[in-house]
């Protein structure tokens, strides 16, 4: 065959070429008799050479693309070029599938689908590098809130058509707030989508012998989640966490615009105060979700930052650091260790709550912009918002190449140094295998270190 020495040349420069070689022979068996598809790979190089890097980079995309090869077509079609598309493109071509699916059930694995070969889009333009990583994280997001929104849809659907209720008015109904990477329009790999689910019931009369507008409220909020969230046949669309709620796991799913604002106004706690600086409406009715932003802004930045609160964020953040933030041998937990992730979020989250309240320009909900938006507004040093921000960049560079590798949220780098070869070769060190992994560990010691010294001089620094 005269495709095999180039497959090999290919498999062995690829980041971890026995995957590469495994995925290979599963695809080859599975596309059986149909050689067609093994002539468009000697007629595309450059397809062949992509495929082979998606099977040495994600094993949870190659799952996916080994189960619909018919998709490799896909990697050809010029539209693939659309490296970037636009939240309104993605509801258009979701809403006219589902608008073919038979059945609820049909509907639910075509959700599914969609977002899996999206996620193959994105994630081959990542690997080959024309998605810058920024822009990974938007489209990542894009895609969350398209598919929130048909899950909403489809629910409310559900809702009416079980319940006899005809459409409540448009100006009041069911808005869906995203917290942490989804609010921040920042969204990784695997991420859970974290949610808060609120309503407006309107006029009481409206309600009178139709339904309880709580009850009603919930079953969509819990169908909506159903919708994502539970397995058929293409899997899961996304995980949802909903503990960020009011109350917690202890509180109802959804609250009434009128408690969500009497709670934040008399009970949050500081940490749900840090919690909705990402606070952003993903989903649902346009004009309650303006009112309840307004009630989130005031609730965040109406006030500043007592010392006592500084101190309190910075225990919160020790506490994290000792429960979860330990990982086993010469592993590190990027996230949660020292210097991790959480370092740079809870020092710029901090500012924010402390400067926010008289300098609305650092009300910024993603982590790298605030970054900018305090240092611009000179309550961030030059060098240390560089630090910060080139530790951050770097961090998230790893994290997501270990999420799109498995599909899951892995946050600890592996300890032995095969994993971390891989990894390496992933992130695009060079250099023999011992010269990559040490650039590797060198680079993310240095990073962690600068990270740590700027969170440490902050925090030492009195709340005015």
């Amino acid at each position: 065959m005269r495709l095999a020495p180039a497959l090999l040349t290919e498999i062995a420069r690829s980041a971890a070429p026995e995957r590469a070689l495994h995925h290979l022979a599963t695809f080859v068996s599975t596309i059986g008799a149909r050689t067609s598809y093994l002539h468009l790979l000697l007629e595309n190089p450059g397809v062949m050479r992509l495929l082979v890097r998606l099977f040495a980079t994600s094993e949870f995309l190659s799952a996916f693309f080994l189960r619909h090869p018919e998709l490799l077509d896909s990697l050809v079609r010029a539209d693939l070029m659309r490296i970037v598309r636009a939240r309104e493109d993605m509801a258009a071509e979701l809403g006219a599938r589902l608008a073919a699916a038979p059945d609820l059930e049909a509907r639910l694995d075509t959700l599914r689908r969609f977002r899996h070969e999206e996620f193959l889009r994105i994630g081959v333009h990542d690997i080959e590098g024309t998605l810058e990583p920024a822009e990974v994280g938007r489209q990542l997001t894009s895609l969350a809130e398209t598919c929130l929104a048909a899950a909403l849809a489809i629910a409310r659907g559900e809702v009416l058509a079980r319940s006899g209720v005809p459409d409540a008015p448009e100006s009041e109904g069911l808005a869906v707030l995203g917290l942490g990477t989804l609010g921040g329009g920042e969204l990784a790999y695997a991420s859970d989508l974290d949610l808060i689910f609120v309503y407006d019931p309107g006029d009481p009369a409206w309600w009178s012998g139709r339904a309880v507008p709580h009850e009603f409220f919930t079953r969509i909020a819990e169908r909506t989640i159903s919708a994502l969230a539970t397995p058929t046949r293409e899997g899961i669309a996304y995980r949802i966490d909903t503990r960020l709620r009011p109350s917690g796991n202890q509180g109802p799913l959804v609250s009434s615009l009128a408690a969500f604002a009497t709670y934040h106004r008399t009970g949050a706690r500081l940490w749900e105060r840090q919690a909705l600086i990402k606070a952003r409406v993903v989903a649902g009715a346009p004009a309650l979700g303006a009112r309840l932003e307004a009630i989130v802004a005031e609730f965040v930045y109406g006030r500043g930052l007592h010392p006592a609160e500084v101190a309190a964020i910075g225990d919160m953040r020790a506490r994290i650091e000792r429960e979860r933030g330990a990982a086993d041998g010469e592993a590190v937990n990027i996230k949660t260790g020292r210097g991790g992730l959480v370092d740079v979020e809870f020092l710029v989250q901090m500012l924010q709550l402390r400067h926010g309240h008289a300098h609305p320009a650092v009300r910024v909900r993603d982590t790298p912009g605030a970054i900018g938006a305090l240092a611009a507004a000179g309550l961030l040093p030059p060098a240390d918002a560089r630090a910060l921000a080139e530790g951050y960049a770097f961090l998230r560079a790893l994290e997501s190449r270990l999420r799109l590798e498995h599909n899951q949220p892995l946050e600890v780098t592996a300890a032995d140094a095969a994993a971390l070869l891989s990894l390496a070769r992933r992130l695009g060190y060079g250099g023999t295998e011992a010269e990559a992994v040490a650039a590797l560990r060198a680079d993310h010691m240095r990073h962690g270190e600068a990270i740590r010294a700027v969170y440490d001089r902050h925090f030492a620094v009195p709340a005015r």
